[in-house]
């Protein structure tokens, strides 16, 4: 699951978005072959929007749940069908279950402190919350193995900066996943920031800029 998510390179993050939204934002990412969206569990009415998206695309899209952190929306997450979690924090707790349920989890790390925390229990696919460029820099010396997804604020602008300082891959907010654009039904922007964002992505290097 997790390296299907590294060759993707993109993960859609759907936050504060209604059925509908997500829904015909789900059908522009497929029409662009992006497969991986997480549906953030921090609105109350995540799983019922986890649930219907996992109903009309299981078998299409890879979906996940994230802002994962505690017992309760693990168990949430894990009822609505999510194919993996992720959280903005390191938690032992939802690695604990995780692991016991055979769960991809993705946990989020930003000081050193936290990426070694996570390598001891065995978690090497992190997510860099939040993203900076500068310390995903520095974290390539010390950490070589470690897969860094860097999140928050990633936009056309700055996408290429992350993948040349050793990104993974990146997760994509409101750049796509865009309420504005879906409300108005905009769904041509939305297109064409999709194609950008892609295209800048298949024309990064792994070289420091």
């Amino acid at each position: 699951m997790l390296e299907r998510l590294l060759d993707s390179k993109i993960l859609i993050v759907v936050r504060g978005l209604n059925v509908r939204e997500a829904m015909d934002l789900c059908e522009i990412l497929l029409e662009n072959d992006l497969r991986f969206v997480e549906v953030s569990f921090s609105e109350e009415d995540a799983d019922k929007v986890l649930k219907a998206l996992k109903t009309h695309f299981g078998g299409e899209l890879f979906l996940g749940a994230g802002t994962v952190f505690d017992e309760r929306n693990y168990q949430r997450a894990i009822a609505a069908g999510a194919d993996y979690l992720l959280s903005p924090g390191l938690s032992s707790r939802v690695a604990e279950l995780s692991r016991k349920d055979r769960v991809a989890y993705v946990p989020g790390v930003f000081t050193s402190t936290d990426v070694q925390n996570a390598l001891e229990l065995g978690l090497d696919v992190l997510k860099l919350y939040p993203a900076d460029v500068n310390l995903l820099r520095s974290y390539r010396g010390p950490f070589p193995k470690v897969k860094f997804i860097p999140f928050g604020g990633v936009t056309d602008e700055n996408v290429t900066r992350y993948f040349s300082s050793g990104a993974a891959a990146v997760g994509v907010g409101s750049y796509i996943a865009n309420k504005k654009l879906l409300q108005e039904r905009n769904f041509k922007e939305l297109d064409d920031r999709i194609k950008k964002i892609k295209s800048l992505i298949g024309g990064s290097s792994g070289s420091e800029c």
